[in-house]
């Protein structure tokens, strides 16, 4: 009798672990990308965006703001990490109201505001390009730890995310699933 009076505290004890368990996970679930911990304050980015308007990434605080640095006539890395995000943005119906999407140049000599209007455009007509002189492009590169050479043809591989504070939460990599970038989005957006 004392043997089963065990069991059965043990079976109750082990049942409300996993329910404590699955509802702090749900409470907060975890990020896919690779965590900023703690959270940095996003460095400021002035620039200019493809349109000829001024740019100050402090301006979009209540957005999520991605930040990918790379060049128009990128055929690679580039278009393939703005389709992976414009993946994201369409599998939970996300707009430029919910998220800021830009792509800073690391080419200052060949990007233009035509070319990068136009590149970006092919993945959604929100998306901003990002232009500067060689000095404020110097200071957003050094400002987010990118190193740009070979004429702007290498440089940072990630997106960096920034939540609606204007933190740096998190960093995607190129192999990120768009599923997961999405499930961030609503993560980050759902936050107070």
């Amino acid at each position: 009798m004392q043997h089963k009076t065990i069991a059965l505290r043990i079976i109750t004890i082990a049942i409300l672990t996993t329910i404590l368990i699955t509802s702090c996970g749900m409470l907060k679930p975890s990020l896919k990308g690779a965590i900023i911990t703690p959270p940095l304050t996003a460095a400021e980015i002035n620039l200019t965006d493809h349109n000829g308007q001024p740019f100050q990434l402090s301006k979009f605080r209540g957005k999520v703001a991605l930040v990918f640095f790379g060049f128009s006539n990128c055929v690679e890395e580039c278009p393939a990490t703005m389709a992976l995000i414009r993946q994201a943005l369409d599998i939970d119906g996300l707009t430029s109201k919910d998220v800021e999407v830009v792509m800073v140049s690391t080419d200052p000599v060949r990007d233009t505001p035509e070319s990068m209007k136009e590149f970006m455009g092919r993945f959604n007509p929100d998306f901003l390009g990002l232009l500067g002189t060689p000095d404020e492009l110097a200071k957003a590169y050094k400002d987010y730890g990118v190193t740009v050479l070979d004429g702007g043809e290498t440089h940072s591989s990630f997106t960096y995310v920034v939540d609606k504070k204007g933190n740096l939460r998190e960093t995607f990599t190129p192999d990120i699933k768009s599923d997961d970038i999405a499930a961030d989005l609503k993560v980050l957006l759902a936050e107070k």
